[in-house]
Parts: structure tokens; C-alpha cells; sequence
């Protein structure tokens, strides 16, 4: 399929250059991730051509997905190649989780796109290519997506504050272009087999519908990639309104409600699609950011929540709140002797403790254990000022604002039946470090895999 018949290996590198210009400066690092198969293959080839004259560094990182007999014969020929032509390579091998509830091709890009996430490198750039770009949006048409998975495959995409930019160089160039690029070139390329497995849905459409397509509709790649970039231009719009609708929601404990829910259902939902998307969060379908939307209509005694993939969406007090949503069933601790670093509690849950001075338990008295870290059952009392009288622990947590889920998770630590810190609220009175006396306050961080640990509200 396609007239590639007079490409010129020029023709290719002049794209690649256009997309170059458009994002990577002198000096700036780039990694080419390598599969083996001919678009990477390619990609690699022409990448190391304009390396010189456009000044950045490359190198490249094969995933080794240890999914078929051939995994570690592909690894060896990328290894090959990168010693024939120079280029430092980075070799992962990575666990695809086989049970994984969206299928094993969506697992496998999972782990890989992890590894491109971990780059210490400026641009990751994928081998993605024309024909996979139109593949993907009737792929998403007939999964009934939304405008994000409509708008396709950009042209870069940031993975986040101190992560690579993906970068995609060949989405103007057709696959039967690369491999006769590579054909005229003398250079080889490894076969996936799985590409002939019609029971994968992108190898069914691209084996058994395109080909009828391309008699009726021979430029089938160009005008679904022209329809994916107009609803690419649809998107950015919907962006920079989301920005604008989240300067006006936003404030330091989350979103406020009542502003949200004033922008209708779809604008709400929309913010907070762009909102997950910008701290980092795994996407959520807009359907269940209009049912979540929905939820947060109900009357304020109502505690409505949204989990999924690791976080937790809560409605409290007029904001909407992002949570990692940790297990809370870590067995209590004893401490027969206080350690010096953190104290890990088990599903992701730690206390680390901070060096203060005039704050927190006195230094000497850690030297007094045993200590016990539990979660709370009932009836806790301490007194935070030494002047001051015995306050039941659930009216501190009240006068505090924190929410019921804090309170039920927070790990708090007792010498018998004492209760001496609740950490980010509170220290027992009579064990404070005095002014100028070395003291130790405790922190509570909980974590998701991959994404920074959050203290409280946030």
C-alpha cells in the first residue's frame, strides 16, 4: 500500500529535520527507543545522519518484554547495531503483568512506557509513523473515545515535570516508505511475529479492512491523519480553557466545588480531566469524570468518593480532593528501640522523621522505648500544650479539618497506652523538646508506585 516506490532517504531525513528544528536544540539529549522492527530501525538511521549537524546527543533504550522465543534475539541484534553505529544503548528487561485487567498489549505498553519515563534524557523518540496514526484513530472510533483518544498521536507530549518529552519525528512518513528507506540503505530489521496474529485487533484492521479501504479511498493515511490533527487543534482548545477554568477553582487545599459545579457538567469535567493530567495522575474516562461531577451534586453531609488507578477523588468541606488511595490494613508496630531512618508501616504507608529544634518529642526521650505505631481505635486523648488541658483526639482532628479518611489512616504513636504524636497535628505536652532542645517530629507520607509520595490534603 502507498507510492514509496521513488522515495529518496533525503525526502525521509527532511521530515525528521522539520520535526528536529521544531523541538531539539544544540546539546540537548536524545534517546531513540529501539525496538529491532523496521520503524525504529529506521528511525535510528536517520537520527544518526542528522546527529552531527544538528548537535545533540544520542543514544537509544531497547525493552526487552520477555513476552516471545525471540525477545533475547531481538535484544542481541539491537545490541549489535548500536556497536556498529556508535550509539550508547541501554538494555531493560521488564515484568508485564499478564493478568492485567485491560490486556496484555495494553500491560506491555504499560512497562514500556514506564521505562521511557525513567530516561535521563531531554527527548524519548518513538518510531510511530503514518500508518499508525490513522490505525489508532479508527482503533478509537470504534471504542467510542473521546476527543483525547480522537485527537491520536501528538507530534510531542511531555511525560511530566522531570521526565522526557515524547517525541514522534516520523508521523508524516508511511511504513512502506521506512522499509524501502532501509532496503536502499543495506540495512537489516527483525520480524515480530505476533504482527501476523489476527486476534490482535490493530493486526485484524491492518491485514483485513485497510486493504478494501485503500481501493476506495487510496489516501486513507493522509486524511485520517488531517481529521486526527483537527481534533489534536479541538483539544488544545479545550485545554487552554480547562487552564483558565482551574485558575479560578483552584486554591491550596484542591478544586472548590461550588465553582466547579457552576461551570456545567462537560467544562467541570473537562477541568478536571486536564487537572489529573497535569499532577501526574493515570488518565480517567470522561464518563466517569461526568458521573463523578454528578456525585459531587449531592447534599454537603454526603462523603462521595472515586477511585482508580492508585488515587482517590474526595469531596470534602467544598473541595474536591486528590489522594493516593493507599491500603489502610498495615499491621501495627512495636519498636523495641527507636530507628534512625524511616519507619515503614507496608502498603506504601511511612513515618520519616524530621531533626527540629524546640519542636516535636525530645531527642532523649526516643531513648525510652518500647513505642507502638497503631492507627486509632477510639477515645485517644493527649494535651499539645503544656499549659493547657487534655483534648479528646477527635476534637482536634475536627478543629483541624481534617476528613474522616485522614483520620482513620493516620498512623499515630504510642508508648503503652500513651498516645505521644499525631503526626501533622499534634505532640504530647509532656514530652515536647524545649526551646533550644533537640527534638524529632514525624511525617506521614503515603505513596503510589511511580508517583511522588503526598503529606495530608493536597
Amino acid at each position: 500500500m502507498g507510492n514509496s516506490g521513488n522515495l529518496s532517504p533525503v525526502e525521509v531525513e527532511a521530515r525528521v529535520l522539520g520535526v528536529l528544528r521544531r523541538h531539539v536544540g544544540i546539546g540537548d539529549t536524545l534517546c531513540a527507543a529501539l525496538s529491532g522492527g523496521v520503524d525504529s530501525v529506521a528511525l535510528l538511521l536517520v537520527l544518526r545522519n542528522l546527529s552531527i549537524s544538528q548537535g545533540y546527543r544520542l543514544s537509544a533504550v531497547h525493552v526487552n518484554h520477555g513476552l516471545l522465543a525471540e525477545a533475547l534475539s531481538w535484544e542481541s541484534f539491537c545490541m549489535r547495531l548500536c556497536s556498529a553505529w556508535d550509539i550508547p544503548l541501554q538494555v531493560e528487561r521488564v515484568v508485564v503483568d499478564r493478568m492485567d485487567p485491560e490486556g496484555l498489549e495494553a500491560a506491555a505498553r504499560k512497562a514500556r512506557y514506564e521505562v521511557f519515563t525513567r530516561q535521563k534524557v531531554r527527548f524519548v523518540a518513538l518510531a510511530h509513523q503514518k500508518d499508525d496514526q490513522a490505525e489508532t484513530l479508527l482503533i478509537q472510533l470504534l471504542r467510542g473515545a473521546g476527543l483525547p483518544g480522537l485527537a491520536a498521536m501528538p507530534e510531542s507530549r511531555s511525560l511530566g515535570e522531570g521526565h522526557p518529552i515524547l517525541l514522534r519525528p516520523l508521523l508524516q512518513t508511511t511504513r512502506d516508505e521506512l522499509q524501502v528507506l532501509c532496503s536502499t540503505q543495506g540495512v537489516s530489521w527483525v520480524e515480530d511475529p505476533s504482527n501476523e496474529d489476527l486476534t490482535l485487533r490493530r493486526n485484524f484492521l491492518r491485514k483485513e479492512v485497510l486493504p478494501r479501504i485503500q481501493v476506495w479511498f487510496p489516501a486513507w493515511r493522509d486524511t485520517l491523519g488531517r481529521s486526527a490533527g483537527h481534533l489534536g487543534e479541538a483539544m488544545s482548545l479545550l485545554d487552554e480553557l480547562a487552564c483558565e477554568d482551574l485558575a479560578c477553582c483552584q486554591d491550596s487545599g484542591g478544586l472548590l466545588v461550588d465553582r466547579a459545579l457552576s461551570l456545567g457538567k462537560a467544562r467541570a469535567a473537562n477541568m478536571l480531566r486536564w487537572w489529573l493530567r497535569s499532577r501526574g495522575v493515570p488518565a480517567c474516562t470522561q464518563a466517569r469524570l461526568e458521573e463523578w461531577v454528578r456525585q459531587s451534586m449531592a447534599p454537603a453531609d454526603r462523603a462521595p468518593a472515586m477511585t482508580w488507578g492508585g488515587w482517590a477523588m474526595r469531596r470534602y468541606r467544598n473541595r474536591w480532593c486528590l489522594v493516593p488511595d493507599v491500603r489502610n490494613d498495615w499491621d501495627a508496630i512495636e519498636l523495641a528501640q527507636w530507628p534512625e531512618g524511616d519507619i515503614a508501616l507496608g502498603q506504601g504507608v511511612c513515618l520519616v522523621q524530621k531533626a527540629v529544634i524546640g519542636q516535636g518529642i525530645r531527642r532523649d526521650f526516643l531513648n525510652r522505648g518500647p513505642f507502638t505505631v497503631r492507627r486509632r481505635s477510639g477515645g485517644e486523648k493527649l494535651r499539645p500544650k503544656m499549659n493547657g488541658t487534655t483534648r479528646s483526639l477527635k476534637n482536634l482532628f475536627q478543629e483541624a479539618g481534617w476528613p474522616g479518611w485522614e483520620r482513620e489512616a493516620c498512623p499515630l504513636l504510642f508508648q503503652g497506652n500513651h498516645l505521644l504524636q499525631v503526626p501533622g497535628l499534634a505532640v504530647e505536652a509532656s514530652v515536647q523538646a524545649a526551646p533550644g532542645e533537640s527534638g524529632v517530629l514525624l511525617e506521614w507520607r503515603r505513596s503510589v508506585e511511580g508517583v511522588a509520595p503526598l503529606t495530608g490534603l493536597s
